[in-house]
C-alpha cells in the first residue's frame, strides 16, 4: 500500500479499478467453483439431513411465505430467511426456468455458490479501493485462494455454518474501511450483516457491536459529514428488516423471546477450553495456530506501523481493529455462548479474522515485479483448482425417488402419518422434502418435530384419521416388512 496522496481523478480510476476488481473476482471464483463441483449440472442430487430441511422451507421461500432462517438444534429458528431467498431463487431460475441443472437442489446449490463469490469478490474490490495498486489486490486474491484451499470446504458447501464465512469476511473487510473513513462502503458492510444476523441468532450479539465500531471509528474521523449513501444503506438494511418485521407482527414476540436464554446454560467455559476453541479456527495443532495468531496481527501491526501517515495507513489500522475486536468477541462468545466446545461447527465463519489479515499482509508488503505476481497467480490459482477445499459431495439419497414411489403406492392416494425414531430424522427430512415435490403428503405425527420440518408438516387430526400410518427407524422389528429402506432407516 502506498502512502501517498491520491488525487481525485486518481480516486476515480481506483473507483473503476475497484469495479474491475468485483466483475473478474467474481467470475474467477464462481468459475473455478463450477470446475471444481461441476456435478451441480451433471448429476442429480437428492439432499438429505439438514440440505433437506432447508429445503422444505425453501419451498416456502419460492412462495414468499418465509419469514424466519433455519432450525436451531434448540428448539428455535435463527431471525431470518435471506439464504433461503437466494436458494429459490436458484432453484426457480436454473432449475424451474432454465433447466440447466437435473434437480431442485442443484439450483439451489449454484445459487449459493454464486452467493459466495459475489461476496468475496466484494472484499476483494474494497480492499483495491485503498491499496490501489493491481499487483497488491492479486497478490491479496491469491492469498484468499490459498487460504481456502487449505480449509474445510467453505466456499463450495452449502451448509450453514460454512455460509457465514464469505459474509464475515465482508463484513470485517467493509466495516474497516468504514472505520477507516470511506463511508461509500456503508452499503456493503449493510449487506453483511443482512446475511449474518437472518442466518444465526449468534449474530445479534456480533453484529451490533462490529457495525457499531466501525460507524463511531468513522464518526471520530468526521467521515460521516461526508456524502455519505444513507438511501442505499436503508434500502439494504429495510430489505432485511421486512421479513423480520413481519414476523413480529404476525407472530409477537415471534422468535426473539428464545434467543434471550441462548447460550450460557452451559456455565462459563475455563481460559485454557476458550483459548483452545478460538485457535482451532487459526490452524488444527495449537502449536502452529500460535504462531499464524502471532505472526499475523504481529505482521499487520507492524506495517500499519511502518507506513507514513495517510489513508493506507488508516485502512491498515482499522482492519487490525475489526480483527482484533472480532476475536475479543468470539472468544466472549465461546465462554458463554457456545453450550459445547466440541461443537466446532459454530465457529467456522471466525476462520475470516485470520484471512482479512493475510489479505492485509500480503497487499501491503512492498512492490512486487510483474513476473513474481503473475507466478504467484497462476500458483494459486493451480493450487486452489486441485484441492479438495473447493470441491464438495453433498449429503445425498440417489435411492429417494424410489422410496417416494414406493411409499406413495403404500399410501394410495393417503397422507403418510410417520413416527420418527431421533435417530432416523436425516431421513425424515429427506422424504418430507421430496414427498412435497412429488405431491405427496408426509407429516410427522409428534409435535416436537415442527422446529425441524415446520408447522405445515406436523399431522392434523384429519391426517391422523385418514392418513396411512408408517414408522421410520433404524432397525426393523422381526416380523415387519419393509415399504422401502432410506438413508439405512427403514419405513414399515
Amino acid at each position: 500500500m502506498s502512502g501517498q496522496v491520491v488525487t481525485a481523478p486518481e480516486r476515480a480510476g481506483v473507483a473503476a479499478g475497484s469495479r474491475t476488481v468485483f466483475a473478474v473476482g467474481a467470475a474467477a471464483v464462481l468459475a473455478l467453483l463450477l470446475a471444481r463441483n461441476h456435478r451441480v449440472f451433471t448429476g442429480a442430487v437428492y439432499e438429505r439431513g439438514d440440505f433437506a430441511a432447508n429445503s422444505i422451507i425453501t419451498a416456502d421461500a419460492k412462495h414468499f411465505e418465509l419469514l424466519v432462517g433455519n432450525y436451531s438444534r434448540l428448539g428455535f429458528s435463527h431471525p431470518g430467511p435471506a439464504f433461503f431467498y437466494v436458494q429459490a431463487f436458484g432453484e426457480w431460475f436454473f432449475h424451474d426456468l432454465l433447466g440447466v441443472v437435473p434437480a431442485p437442489w442443484n439450483g439451489q446449490w449454484l445459487a449459493l455458490l454464486a452467493l459466495n463469490a459475489v461476496l468475496v469478490a466484494l472484499s476483494l474490490a474494497i480492499l483495491h479501493t485503498w491499496t490501489g495498486a493491481w499487483r497488491a489486490t492479486a497478490l491479496s486474491g491469491s492469498a484468499a485462494l490459498v487460504f481456502f484451499a487449505v480449509q474445510p470446504p467453505l466456499l463450495a458447501s452449502a451448509w450453514m455454518p460454512h455460509l457465514y464465512v464469505a459474509p464475515f469476511l465482508l463484513l470485517l473487510t467493509a466495516g474497516a474501511s468504514v472505520a477507516a473513513g470511506r463511508v461509500a462502503h456503508l452499503p456493503a458492510l449493510a449487506l453483511a450483516a443482512g446475511l449474518l444476523v437472518h442466518g444465526h441468532a449468534g449474530f445479534l450479539f456480533f453484529v451490533p457491536v462490529l457495525v457499531g465500531a466501525a460507524l463511531f471509528m468513522a464518526w471520530r474521523a468526521s467521515a460521516l459529514t461526508q456524502r455519505v449513501p444513507w438511501a442505499a444503506t436503508g434500502a439494504v438494511v429495510g430489505v432485511f428488516l421486512l421479513p423480520i418485521a413481519i414476523n413480529l407482527l404476525l407472530h409477537w414476540p415471534g422468535e426473539f423471546s428464545r434467543y434471550f436464554g441462548y447460550g450460557g446454560k452451559q456455565g462459563l467455559h475455563g481460559a485454557g477450553a476458550t483459548a483452545g476453541f478460538v485457535l482451532h479456527f487459526w490452524a488444527e495443532r495449537t502449536a502452529l495456530a500460535v504462531v499464524l495468531f502471532v505472526g499475523l496481527f504481529g505482521g499487520v501491526a507492524a506495517l500499519a506501523r511502518w507506513q507514513p501517515a495517510g489513508p493506507p495507513r488508516r485502512f491498515l489500522g482499522a482492519g487490525l481493529a475489526m480483527a482484533a475486536l472480532a476475536t475479543v468477541l468470539f472468544a466472549g462468545y465461546a465462554v458463554r455462548g457456545v453450550d459445547d466446545l466440541e461443537q466446532t461447527y459454530v465457529g467456522h465463519f471466525s476462520r475470516a479474522v485470520p484471512l482479512l489479515l493475510l489479505m492485509l499482509l500480503v497487499a501491503g508488503v512492498g512492490a512486487r515485479p510483474v513476473v513474481l505476481v503473475l507466478a504467484v497467480v497462476v500458483g494459486a490459482l493451480g493450487i486452489a483448482s486441485r484441492s479438495p477445499a473447493l470441491a464438495s459431495n453433498p449429503e445425498h439419497l440417489p435411492e429417494l425417488p424410489r422410496v417416494l414411489t414406493a411409499l406413495s403406492e403404500h399410501a394410495a392416494g393417503r397422507p403418510v402419518v410417520v413416527d420418527v425414531q431421533q435417530e432416523a430424522w436425516p431421513a425424515f427430512t429427506s422424504i418430507v422434502a421430496y414427498g412435497d415435490r412429488v405431491g405427496q403428503r408426509i407429516c410427522a405425527r409428534d409435535e416436537r418435530w415442527r422446529f425441524l420440518v415446520t408447522r405445515e408438516h406436523i399431522c392434523t387430526a384429519d391426517d391422523v384419521a385418514q392418513g396411512r400410518p408408517v414408522r421410520l427407524t433404524t432397525y426393523l422389528p422381526v416380523g415387519s416388512t419393509a415399504v422401502a429402506v432410506v438413508d439405512g432407516a427403514y419405513l414399515y
